[in-house]
């Protein structure tokens, strides 16, 4: 019996919930998460919640957001299988976040007429105000054909495209993800409450997270030890992998590199 459980007659009963993501690639995250679960929480369930928007605290809401769509940049790319990024800026100071849009609608368009062209894009601003764009693709690209249809749309003058893998390794598509997502929390407070943080290509299918184990104790390492254990059954190379450990918070998230 956990030490943590005395009898039946305990009010409270903590539990580990260990949830995954398989990516069919190697790559998966597995998450294990802690709750002191209140055996009269049902109680808790009738209280009236705020409406989103309406909290108190906006910078909380504010940061509620852009944390929902960093794990949602991190997952489409990783979807896509995204090995590159391509980031698109101006020589001008452009500080208008809404023409960067119209301009990457355009730019998308015309590659899609040469090709799928699959991507997750997330806008930064830079100190002085103006906007760039970071676009996760998959695959080798023309940098030439990307060069020329980008300076046609903001000026042969004006426009300039780079195209790179920040850690200059294959097989780290993982890290990739995690590096475009976080451009969405660092500057969160420039976006809307209900503003789209981060653009994609249509059809990107993202794996749902399946129900692993749930246990009852006390003890965080034998929650840990069932993540790892999932990952080697299916198989996902735990060598440079990336995780995550807060035991004040009771979350730890296990992510997976792609299969030689």
């Amino acid at each position: 019996m956990p030490s943590d459980i005395v009898g039946d007659f305990s009010a409270f009963r903590r539990e580990w919930v260990v949830r995954g993501r398989n990516f069919g690639d190697g790559q998966v995250e597995i998450t294990a998460t802690r709750f002191d679960r209140y055996m009269g929480a049902q109680r808790l369930g009738l209280m009236p919640r705020a409406k989103r928007g309406e909290s108190e605290n906006s910078e909380d809401n504010l940061m509620d957001a852009a944390k929902r769509a960093k794990q949602q940049v991190r997952l489409r790319c990783k979807a896509i299988g995204c090995d590159r990024m391509i980031t698109l800026t101006y020589r001008e100071n452009m500080q208008d976040k809404a023409r960067l849009k119209r301009d990457f609608d355009a730019l998308r368009r015309r590659l899609s007429r040469l090709g799928d062209f699959h991507y997750v894009a997330v806008a930064e601003q830079q100190q002085r105000g103006a906007w760039h764009l970071h676009v996760a693709v998959r695959g080798r690209q023309n940098y030439r054909v990307l060069r020329s249809i980008w300076q046609s749309i903001v000026g042969a003058d004006n426009g300039n495209i780079h195209v790179r893998n920040p850690f200059r390794e294959k097989g780290l598509r993982h890290k990739l993800a995690g590096y475009l997502a976080k451009y969405i929390t660092k500057d969160f407070a420039a976006h809307q409450l209900n503003e789209k943080r981060y653009w994609t290509s249509r059809g990107v299918v993202v794996p749902e997270r399946m129900p692993i184990d749930r246990i009852l104790s006390d003890d965080p390492a034998v929650a840990l030890k069932i993540a790892f254990d999932a990952a080697r059954r299916v198989g996902a190379p735990l060598d440079r992998c990336q995780v995550f450990w807060r035991q004040e918070l009771g979350v730890f998230w296990l992510s997976t590199r792609e299969a030689a």
